[in-house]
């Protein structure tokens, strides 16, 4: 029944397009469960036609410009750990030949499933890519087994592992104008991207995550955590978020966080990871969150002062992606 469904969904949209384009100009494309319906001009040798990143989305020329569009789908890419490989998990959609890339990181128990409501609401826009990613034993991601522990170090090498094999390495000559938006510590991970990557990130977007995070914040956190998961025992609370059960241990131990931050008596300072950074920053903040509270979101307005903010009033811990977040995010990016 959803194969027919899909199908159907496809075909209407084929049959809107030709009416537009006119039916020579058109190609259906349906690839598993995820399709394209795209425009193709006429070309008198085929072999022309091979698109770099992959022939079956090509679509119409715009001003010199291929456009690559797709739904959302799953892809992965291999890393190599001590010999042994494992699989990264990410979903990418809209134009693969855009120069404006959205990258979505997700909070340290969160999957990218999380940020479909961002692969919907850019779709609409011909100029924009987005790609989310899986952190290793989260959703689609391999788990680490019994190699490693899972840590924030391994994530910022598997992410910056993406941005180099799948956004930077078909870009030769037109490099994208990439903007990173992270949820949590997500947002942290999106902060040391800056300085792995220099001048190569144009903007970051950090989801309800200031430059200091208080102790009394973290702990009130991990407080609500407990008290949401009750008293389910840890496999049955990483069935429900689609997250390793060692990965959810591992959040929880003092080595988890081995990136460079400043500690002082209130909390975890990661204005250093951001020292020197000219691109842009944005701030989505709930305006009931624990995390980035108003004391922390007007400090980081000191830090930067050119810092764009949005505030979600009624939510707490992180904020939710609505219309409203969505419509701050491609105002960033200049969409």
């Amino acid at each position: 029944m959803k194969r027919e469904i899909f199908s159907l969904l496809m075909n209407i949209k084929n049959e809107v397009l030709k009416a537009i384009y006119g039916p020579d100009k058109i190609t259906k494309l349906v690839d598993s469960e995820m399709g394209a319906v795209v425009v193709k001009e006429p070309q008198s040798n085929p072999e022309d036609e091979q698109s770099p990143i992959d022939s079956k989305f090509k679509t119409l020329l715009r001003g010199g410009d291929e456009v690559v569009h797709i739904s959302p789908e799953t892809r992965y890419f291999e890393v190599t750990d001590g010999g042994m490989g494992r699989r990264v998990a990410y979903t990418i959609s809209g134009n693969l030949n855009a120069k404006k890339v959205l990258l979505c990181l997700p909070g340290l128990l969160e999957t990218k499933a999380s940020f479909m409501l961002l692969h919907s609401y850019f779709l609409k826009f011909e100029e924009c890519l987005v790609i989310s990613i899986d952190l290793s034993g989260r959703g689609e991601s391999d788990s680490m087994g019994d190699r490693e522990a899972y840590k924030m170090s391994l994530y910022l090498a598997d992410i910056s592992q993406l941005i180099r094999e799948v956004i930077f390495r078909e870009k030769v000559g037109r490099a994208p104008k990439l903007t990173v938006l992270g949820t949590s510590m997500g947002g942290v991970l999106a902060m040391h991207l800056t300085k792995i990557f220099d001048g190569k990130i144009a903007g970051i977007i950090l989801n309800d995550i200031a430059l200091t995070v208080n102790w009394t914040s973290l702990y009130s956190l991990y407080k609500s955590m407990k008290n949401e998961a009750g008293f389910k025992e840890v496999r049955e609370l990483a069935k429900d978020l689609s997250v390793d059960e060692r990965a959810i241990r591992d959040v929880q131990l003092p080595g988890h966080f081995d990136l460079s931050f400043r500690a002082d008596i209130w909390g975890m300072n990661f204005h250093e990871a951001l020292e020197g950074y000219s691109g842009k920053v944005g701030l989505v903040y709930g305006g009931k969150s624990q995390i980035c509270t108003k004391q922390r979101v007007e400090e980081a307005k000191e830090f930067f002062p050119k810092l764009k903010l949005y505030e979600v009033p009624d939510s707490g811990h992180p904020a939710p992606f609505n219309i409203g977040v969505c419509g701050f995010i491609q105002s960033e990016m200049n969409i």
